[in-house]
Parts: C-alpha cells; structure tokens; sequence
C-alpha cells in the first residue's frame, strides 16, 4: 500500500531552528526547536501550521504553556471553540478538563472525530498534558485520507455522494458516570447530517468522515445497508497502516486536524491522566 501525504513536505529552511520528524508514514510528526511559551513569529507559525496540513497531527515535547498561552496560540489557528459537553478548565470559558485516575470510563476511548454531532464540527484541537500515568494512557490518531485511499475505486464511486446521520447518544450512553460531561447523561444535540466522504478545505484531498461514537447511520438507504457499510468502514479505518500512536509524558502538547483524522485514548491506566483540550471553530463539512 503506498500512502500519499495530503500536501508537500514542509520546507524549513526559513526557520533554521525548527526540525521535523515524520513518525509514520501515514499521519503524525514531531516538532522539535520550539518553545511554545515563547513568542511565535509569522514565518514560525506558518511553519507549524504547513507541517499540520501534511502531517495531521504534530506534536511537542518539553513545553512549559500555561492554559492562557495554550489558548492564545489556539486563536493564531481560528476562534477557540465553546465546549458543551466537557467540564471548563480553571474557569476558562474555551479550554476543556479530561481528567481521570482510572477509576472511571476514559473520555475518548472509541475511534471518533470529535464533535461530529454538530453542524460545524472544530477543524482542529490542542491539546496538553500536564499529569501522566507511569505507563499507559497513550493515544492513537488514524488518517482518514490514508483510509480513503486504501479503498477500491469501486468502493469510493459508491460513498461519493453518500451523506450520514451523528448524534451524541452513544457518546453520553458510554460516558455516563466518566466524571468529564457537564450534564451527564442527557442527549443535548439534534443529528447532524454530513458527507460519508468529505473534502479537506485547504488540501482539497477527500477522507472518510464517519466515525464509531457519533456516525449512527447512512442516510436514504435501507437499516441494513448502513449497517453493514459502517461495518465495513469502521474496521477498515482501524488499521495500523492508517495510525501513529503517540506516548504522553508531561508537557508534551498535540495539534491534529479534525477534518480529517480520527483518534482513540487508551483506556489502560490506574494512574491520575490530566489534560487541557482547546478546539478551534469549524466550518459545515463538504
């Protein structure tokens, strides 16, 4: 299987400080020679955002940013989205809380795109890690325009102009009890209906856009059409050609593209797992 990257490799040249270390061959990069806490010029941040757009998902190691710098550099990306299912942090109206010690349901331990339940799902997150467990606590992303060129031609003529129903029901049925939703239990959103395969707005390169916690079924098909399709889709975007899986220690932040990934937190740990998650406004997938 070849997998083709969604954009040109970034150049760097202009920014002699930055390195980037590609983790797989489908998704996922490290950054090294930033402080995030620092100022983060034009031509840096330019940098960044291109090596996203190739990559997906980019990761720091060693940041020292308080929640108000991680939000600050969330708004260089778009307008810093409000959460209406998790916690707040601190009481900042745009950063998250995911907090857990093991005892309970992990928030995001099912393959999903976050958000897809609404409208204008966020095109991106930020998110760092302030406490760890010792071992485990790991998360996986998958590249949903990898998965989408992995299918057969005859496969992608047929989910071309196909459009899925999301809700939140399974979300708040498997989350119940997690501690991290602010009214547990109660389904808040009506369904969203979005392309089956969607187009990125800035690499024009098409993904799959249906997930296993918010895509509930394919619409204007028969009950056992969508069932076994999503079936289908939902073991094939699973696979390990598609992922990159990134070890948390503290301090290490993430920035992934929601318009076109997927991601799952492992539920493997009996430690405490602290993060703060900033997401930025999306736009109506097409």
């Amino acid at each position: 299987m070849t997998i083709v990257r969604a954009v040109e490799m970034p150049q760097t040249d202009a920014v002699p400080e930055l390195r980037i270390e590609p983790l797989s061959a489908a998704i996922g990069a490290e950054i090294h020679g930033v402080d995030l806490a620092q100022n983060i010029d034009d031509g840096l941040f330019d940098a960044i955002h291109t090596a996203l757009m190739a990559y997906q998902v980019v990761f720091f190691r060693e940041q020292t940013i308080t929640a108000g710098q991680q939000l600050a550099l969330a708004t260089r990306f778009g307008e810093p989205a409000y959460s209406k299912k998790l916690k707040m942090y601190d009481g900042y109206d745009n950063v998250s809380l995911l907090e857990n010690d093991g005892s309970k349901i992990v928030v995001g331990a099912v393959w999903h795109t976050d958000n897809t339940d609404y409208e204008t799902p966020p095109w991106g997150s930020l998110l760092f890690a302030e406490v760890i467990p010792a071992i485990g606590g790991d998360t996986i992303w998958a590249s949903m325009t990898a998965a989408y060129d992995g299918l057969s031609e005859g496969m992608k003529a047929h989910l071309d102009g196909l459009t899925a129903l999301h809700d939140n029901a399974n979300i708040r049925r498997l989350y119940a009890g997690s501690g991290n939703l602010r009214d547990e239990g109660v389904v808040i959103d009506e369904p969203a209906q979005h392309p089956v395969v969607r187009t990125h707005p800035v690499t024009h390169r098409k993904g799959l856009f249906v997930n296993s916690a918010y895509t509930q079924r394919i619409a204007d098909v028969p009950d056992v059409e969508s069932q076994h399709l999503l079936a289908m889709l939902f073991e094939h975007v699973a696979k390990p050609e598609f992922q990159v899986r990134f070890k948390w220690r503290p301090g290490s932040l993430a920035i992934w593209d929601n318009r076109c990934t997927q991601h799952y937190a492992l539920d493997d740990y009996s430690e405490l797992r602290r993060m703060r998650r900033v997401q930025i406004v999306g736009d109506k997938p097409f």
